[in-house]
């Protein structure tokens, strides 16, 4: 598992340089030759001569990475008659660490929802849910956001947010 996230530590180093270094300026089209083509030098990038503030920056990532991920268990389908109540499985696995909510929408702009879930504590599911109002029949492409929450001084926050897509089902009675 360290060696994983050494590794994606790493990955993501390599992605913010490259990311930090070529984000000023378009990299200049390759020079014609009599050898062939040949990748001309980048213009405009920064130089880095602090090793420490590297160091610093790879340090903090290791960090972050140690922070427990969100594991996410669920049945990509769920399934209704009536278009409002539906049989499922969302749950807040017994792996994570933090509370969560869950919130679905039925549009990618996230305006129409249908459900908004009070917190569901670690090792806790819905099997069935009602909705804010009734799908149509036929299968409906609902987007799933799982919002992980925090005690900070007193407060909760969002400590972490996941959305996935589901296929909710409606048949006609």
């Amino acid at each position: 598992m360290k060696a994983m996230s050494r590794k994606l530590a790493i990955v993501c180093l390599a992605v913010i340089t490259l990311f930090t270094s070529g984000c000023k300026k378009q990299a200049a089209e390759p020079e014609k030759t009599e050898g062939g083509l040949r990748i001309g030098y980048a213009e405009g990038v920064t130089v880095v001569d602090d090793a420490n503030a590297l160091q610093k920056q790879y340090d903090e990532m290791m960090e972050a990475a140690k922070q427990p991920g969100m594991t996410l268990t669920y049945t990509n389908d769920a399934f209704s008659t009536d278009g409002l109540n539906f049989d499922c499985f969302i749950s807040n696995d017994a792996q994570n660490t933090y509370d969560m909510f869950i919130a679905i929408y039925g549009d990618d702009a996230f305006t129409d929802e249908l459900y908004l879930s009070q917190l569901l504590r670690p090792g806790t599911a819905f099997e069935t849910i009602k909705l804010n109002h009734a799908l149509t029949p036929g299968d409906n492409t609902v987007y799933v956001a799982y919002t992980q929450v925090e005690e900070v001084d007193g407060e909760q926050q969002v400590h972490a947010q996941n959305i996935v897509t589901m296929v909710f089902h409606v048949t006609e009675n």
